[in-house]
């Protein structure tokens, strides 16, 4: 039987919130699937013509180690894959594939995996659970990893619905980050008064977005652990970063801040979202970066079928 289902795109960090919140995207990554004798998968949308389209599919890696550890083994299977999520973007992309990887095992072998089990399986695959909660939940979520006793780790999570007035504007340079290399310049050791400073904006921002204080927002975006040692690395971010210190000059703007380790900057806004976008770009391209910018909801479904 063939199904469809589709995982969105997310950002993490959200300023200060650093390895702890999440927010689910309206892209997507959907994925059609069937039981097939062989390995058969067809890719569009964004980065098709790069992704591999044989067994070392990330997201039919995740699906056959997932039955390995479960006592079942994958022969085959016919994926059809389209793409709206920009990779190496810090949009959560290999977060999404993740997700969809076990959902496709969930599926093959008639299962539904609990959230604890589900989370177990997709940290051995990387350790970004700020987004791979949200992708999976959708909504705002605050996440924590936990260990399970010599079972290995999993995610505890809190999720909100993310208030359907703010929208958000994605600012997405044309060049890429890695993750790896940009978690490699964070400092090994944080001192007090900046850990401090961003536990207090990470409590703000979940109390903020309860009791709708949006007026708290760019405040509660400002961080001093992980986005002042990224900018340096790419050109122009920091500039778009500056748009925080003057919100009033933009109205509707909320705050801005990086999305996960970059390259996408983020803008949380409840109108004038072209004019705000065009200002991300502009900002960029006196830095001699190109961009483009994509207006998105909040997704707060997360994963879902179609029937």
């Amino acid at each position: 039987m063939t199904r469809t289902f589709r995982v969105p795109a997310s950002t993490s960090n959200l300023g200060a919130s650093f390895d702890a919140c999440g927010l689910g995207l309206s892209l997507y990554l959907e994925v059609t699937y069937e039981p097939h004798e062989l390995f058969e998968i067809t890719l569009s949308g964004e980065a098709a013509d790069r992704l591999p389209t044989d067994e070392s599919n990330l997201i039919v890696r995740v699906a056959r180690s997932v039955a390995d550890l479960r006592g079942h083994k994958i022969e085959g299977v016919r994926l059809r894959v389209d793409n709206q999520i920009p990779l190496a973007r810090g949009l959560g992309s290999s977060s999404a594939a993740i997700i969809a990887g076990i959902t496709v095992y969930e599926g093959l072998f008639g299962e539904d995996l609990n959230h604890q089990e589900f989370f177990n399986y997709a940290l051995r695959f990387e350790d970004h659970g700020d987004n791979l909660a949200p992708s999976l939940l959708g909504g705002l979520v605050a996440v924590g990893v936990v260990e399970q006793g010599g079972k290995g780790r999993s995610l505890v999570t809190v999720r909100r619905v993310w208030p359907e007035e703010i929208r958000i504007v994605l600012c997405i340079p044309e060049f890429e980050m890695d993750t790896g290399r940009m978690r490699a310049v964070l400092p090994r050791e944080v001192i007090l008064a900046d850990a401090v400073f961003n536990i207090q904006r990470a409590a703000l921002f979940q109390a903020l977005i309860s009791e709708r204080r949006y007026d708290l927002f760019s405040e509660a975006l400002r961080d001093r652990v992980h986005q002042q040692h990224r900018v340096p690395h790419c050109p122009g971010l920091s500039d778009v970063l500056q748009m925080n210190e003057r919100t009033e000059d933009f109205p509707g703007l909320l705050g801005v801040a990086m999305s996960g380790a970059g390259s996408t900057m983020i803008a949380f806004a409840t109108e004038n979202f072209a004019a705000i976008a065009s200002e991300m770009r502009r900002r960029l391209e006196s830095a001699n970066v190109s961009s483009r910018t994509i207006e998105v909801l909040a997704d707060n479904s997360g994963r879902s079928y179609r029937m």
